[in-house]
Parts: C-alpha cells; structure tokens; sequence
C-alpha cells in the first residue's frame, strides 16, 4: 500500500522551528511554473508509484481542493478503471476567512483519492462505534443477561423474485428471510422474539455482536490535531495518528508493507509500525528524517539515516536487499522507488526496511 501526502499547490511556504530537528523544517509549494510544473512533476511520480504496486496494492493520495481534480483526472489515465473512492476528511470545524476579506464558503476539508493497482486488491471494510444516541433508540431491549438488542425483520426482502422461501412459522405463514431449519435453530437459541400469537416473529440483534457503523466517504469522525495535542512534533501540515491507521487498515494485512514517499515527521511510518505493518518512508528534508527517527526511538526502533548520494558500503547493501540490522531512514523519489521492491520482496518476514532521505536535486520550485 502507497499513501502519500504531497505539496497541495497552495502557492505557500510551510516551515516551522521543530524543538526535535533542533532547527526550521518545512517544504515550499510554490511553482514557477503554475499548475502545468505541478502536474507535470506529480505525474511521474505517480508513474513510478503504480509501477512498484502489486496487483493486490492500493494508493491513498492526500490532497485538497486547490488541485484535487487535477490529480483526479491524472489518476484516472494511470489507474484506468480502478478508482474507488474520493474521501472527504473534514480536516478542520470552522474557518472564518470573511475578516480577511474572502467571499466564499469556509474551506474545511481535504481529499483522499483512493486507487487500486487491479480489482484484486486486498480490502477490509471499517466501522466506527454507534452514538449513545443510536443505541438508547434502537437497543432499547435487555435480556436477562444484561445484553442489550434490537428487534429485526424477519421477512424475506421483495418475497418470491429474490428466491426467499414461503412456509408457516409460528403461525404465520409469508416469504422468510433464512430457511426452515435456520429460523427453528435461532428459535432454539432463544434468538427470535414473538410479543404474542399472531404477531410477525422479529430477531435479537445484539449490540455487542454489532461491529458498528460503516465508513462511508466522508469522515468527520477522525479531528484535526489540536494545538496541545500530544502526538505534536511541531511539523507543518501533520496529519493526526488515528487517520493514517484507519486507512492502513482498510488496504492491508499484518505484515504487509506500507511506503510513505513524502512521509515528513513519519505519522505513516508510526501507524504502520504499530499496526504490525513493514515500511519504507522517503522524504527531502534530512532534518525531518531526524524527526522520524527521534519518533521511532519513543516505539523503541531503531533507525539509521542514509543518504542515497553517498556511496557507502551500507547503502549498498540496503540496495542489494543484505541487512540484518535494524530498519533504516535512507532517499530521493526515484532512487528509492528503484529499491522499494527489491526491499519488499527480499526482506522476506523480517522488519527490516528503510526510511529515505533523499540530499539530491530538488523539483525546480520558487
């Protein structure tokens, strides 16, 4: 799985003083040469991104509204008929950008372009709890055990033209949603509920049996991070923990490998670490690579930082797929991306797979 969260094309400079990289770190996102540069240098690496996926691979693309239909339109020439969703995150409650002088609606959210390799991709559907709301309206029930429950329809949907089958069942006789001997085996289980004679059979549905409501599109359940959170390592534009598992959840296995080619302060690298998940990071800044490692060192692993410019004999061997020591900070885009699969295919089981810093030509950019 790729999840990346390049320069929006804000046309701004995002650095701040980050007390850990004991200096300024940031990025610019500003482009000499307007929209045109930009999609130009996004669509090579998107390129090289869909090439390193498996067939099984997803791509999570963070974006915002400044050129998410750009990049849109981009990803549906190189990921021809495997889009899947557009996710909105509401990234923020309010803006009130009119005592500046705006004449619009407050921008409040960001977009995740979700894309596939193939239709084969590994999937696993999210659920977020139900609101206390939810559960006094519709488990209002409690058994003798303390479980609460709701009442469910029995009834075979749209009957006869869905092949649901027709017999009599405590006395009432219409199309059912399970078969004979199911229904006589959830009786049995004391699982179905008849108020009193001649009333339409309805089932127990626990709540604790429930995994809760599906992820829809647009998540407004994950907030933003707040100025004295304590996930904050005074990086720009950071994104919140809980946002990054959900989505390496949802696209991956345990053991997988997760890769994050703008990974900044490594919020990606941490969920994947967490989640039981191998990885590879790649960022132009060695001063947040110096973040990373610094945040990896609180979940007690270690990482090294390699420059791809040099020509030490670690590198090398990064290259060739041969470490056994612990994993790695190494990068540049293009170079990492030449390595990603060897790494991912040779490393077999073991954790050890790199972060990249890349000290080499940057994209021409004001």
């Amino acid at each position: 799985m790729i999840y990346l969260d390049p320069p929006f094309f804000s046309k701004r400079r995002y650095y701040v003083r980050s007390p850990i990289a004991s200096g300024v770190v940031g990025f610019e996102d500003r482009w000499r040469g307007g929209i045109g540069e930009y999609i130009d240098w996004m669509s090579h690496r998107l390129v090289e991104f869909r090439r390193i996926l498996k067939p099984t691979g997803s791509i999570y693309v963070h974006c915002d509204p400044h050129a998410s239909h750009y990049l849109k339109v981009m990803m549906d020439e190189i990921f021809p008929s495997n889009f899947r969703n557009e996710i909105v995150w509401k990234r923020q409650s309010s803006h009130n950008d009119g005592r500046q002088g705006a004449r619009h609606f407050g921008r409040i959210h960001d977009v995740i372009l979700f894309y596939t390799r193939s239709s084969k991709y590994k999937w696993h559907p999210q659920f977020r709890p139900y609101s206390e709301e939810y559960i006094r309206k519709n488990y209002r029930h409690v058994d003798r055990r303390g479980r609460r429950y709701a009442l469910g329809d029995l009834s075979g949907p749209s009957g006869f033209s869905k092949g649901n089958p027709e017999y009599e069942f405590l006395g009432i006789r219409r199309y059912w949603r399970y078969s004979r001997k199911r229904m006589n085996r959830l009786l049995r289980e004391q699982r179905i509920v008849q108020v009193r004679p001649g009333r339409v059979p309805q089932l127990k549905r626990y709540l604790d049996e429930m995994p809760g409501v599906p992820i829809q599109d647009v998540w407004t359940d994950i907030k933003p991070l707040a100025a004295m959170s304590s996930e904050r390592v005074a990086f720009p534009t950071q994104k919140p923990l809980a946002l990054l598992e959900r989505i390496i959840l949802a696209s991956t296995n345990p053991g997988d490998l997760v890769v994050d080619p703008f990974c900044g302060c490594g919020t990606t690298l941490m969920a994947a670490q967490k989640l039981n998940r191998k990885w590879i990071g790649v960022d132009i800044s060695p001063k947040a690579c110096t973040i990373v490692r610094k945040r990896m060192l609180s979940m007690k692993v270690k990482a090294r930082v390699i420059n791809l410019r040099s020509k030490s004999s670690d590198l090398d061997r990064v290259l060739k797929g041969q470490t056994t020591d612990g994993p790695r900070i190494a990068a540049n885009h293009f170079s990492a991306l030449s390595m990603m699969k060897s790494l991912g295919s040779r490393e077999g089981n073991r954790r050890k797979i790199a972060i990249v810093t890349p000290l080499v030509a940057r994209a021409k950019r004001a």
